[in-house]
């Protein structure tokens, strides 16, 4: 090591103290993007969902079969992927 030009370790971990209603703000935020996140991909979900529906009345098929069952099981998964209010202490 160079005496000259000392390298700096960096940390890992943030040393940063914050106070309760720092950390309340940020966990917010985090929470507030979960949600927003959450409810844009059952959005998405119910689109496909619509999309094949209408797939099966122009014609059943067995791919339009698979289309439907996989629209149906993603919508059901973002419905239980929404984060709920309930907080656990």
């Amino acid at each position: 090591m160079n005496p000259r030009n000392p390298r700096k370790i960096v940390p890992l971990h943030h040393k940063a103290q914050n106070s309760a209603s720092e950390d309340r703000k940020m966990l917010q935020g985090i929470i507030d993007r979960e949600t927003l996140v959450s409810w844009l991909f059952l959005i998405g979900s119910l689109i496909f969902t619509l999309d094949a529906i209408l797939e099966n009345i122009k014609g059943i098929s067995f791919s339009s079969l698979l289309h439907i069952s996989a629209s149906i099981s993603f919508t059901i998964g973002s419905v239980l992927f929404i984060p709920t209010s309930d907080r656990q202490k």
